[in-house]
């Protein structure tokens, strides 16, 4: 009878804690899918029982409501502080406009204002791109949407793309479809996407290299992509592209090159989302990196 006493006992052993590494695993899949997804609303059913994974599912709850409680914190902050900005970067601005035309000002004077002018607006730029996905996480950056023809919109930046590529001793090509490409988006979103992928590839592409911007549509979406042939991305890295205030190595730019702020490509994936695509990444240390922008040609399936 004992080793039968035995064999019981062991097969109910290995039952509950099945049991238990179950509830577990779901635990753990239910967390990485709320923060993942930034859902931080979220919460974790929590079951009858307050045994052990009971009350551990509720610790967990309470550590996602305090989290929530602070991201929520934080935006506001940063939304406020971001509004706050504007009005001196603004004030300071016209004040520096006006200044440089003041007549016979010395050389070292005007290069002074001219360089303070710059810094002011690299500063507008980025109160405007934190205010941009402060809203963004809000809830309240609605899009203003029209039929637009994607082409028109790639032609428009076609010249200022040649301009950046041309300063930069940069080849500059684009390739466009014959047939219309019209589609109910935010024609000023979509062209501020495009520009940070320009500017982003010229930036990092050294002299005598390509970027190369084309426009496409299949199974329903439209493609843009923005592919250059500059130094590329380490694997490592690629992970963290599109998070805010994330830099890739500064030798990445070309020299003499100021690297950015970090929110250009985060920008660029809300308003790819907010279309209801996405954007991509494929890059070759050495060789390149291409972004590819999908989006629904049906304006009906995009969430407006």
């Amino acid at each position: 009878m004992l080793p039968f006493g035995v064999g019981v006992a062991l097969l109910m052993g290995l039952w509950i804690a099945r049991r238990a590494l179950a509830a577990v695993d779901m635990i753990i899949t239910e967390v990485r899918e709320i923060t993942d997804g930034r859902s931080l609303h979220r919460r974790l059913a929590e079951p009858m029982e307050k045994d052990e994974i009971g009350r551990l599912i509720e610790t967990l709850n309470q550590m996602m409501t305090r989290l929530e409680r602070s991201f929520a914190a934080l935006r506001r902050f940063t939304a406020d502080a971001s509004h706050e900005l504007k009005t001196p970067l603004t004030v300071l601005r016209a004040g520096v406009e006006r200044a440089i035309t003041t007549p016979n000002l010395p050389q070292d004077t005007l290069a002074t204002l001219e360089e303070t002018l710059q810094v002011i607006q690299r500063m507008t730029e980025l109160v405007d791109a934190l205010l941009t996905l402060a809203r963004a996480d809000e809830g309240i950056a609605p899009l203003h949407r029209e039929p637009v023809d994607l082409r028109e919109i790639v032609e428009e930046l076609r010249e200022t793309g040649e301009l950046l590529a041309e300063e930069s001793g940069i080849r500059m090509e684009v390739a466009t479809a014959p047939e219309p490409m019209v589609v109910s988006v935010d024609a000023t979103r979509i062209r501020q996407l495009i520009l940070n992928l320009l500017t982003n590839a010229v930036k990092y592409t050294p002299t005598g290299g390509m970027v190369r911007m084309q426009l496409g549509a299949a199974n329903g979406r439209i493609t843009l992509s923005v592919a250059d042939t500059g130094i590329g991305i380490a694997p490592g890295d690629l992970p963290h592209i599109f998070d805010r205030f994330w830099r890739a190595d500064s030798a990445r730019t070309r020299t003499g090159e100021r690297p950015g702020a970090g929110l250009g490509l985060a920008i660029c994936k809300w308003i790819a989302e907010a279309h209801g695509g996405h954007i991509d990444v494929v890059s070759r240390p050495g060789r390149g990196t291409t972004f590819t922008v999908s989006i629904p040609r049906d304006a009906a399936s995009a969430d407006s």
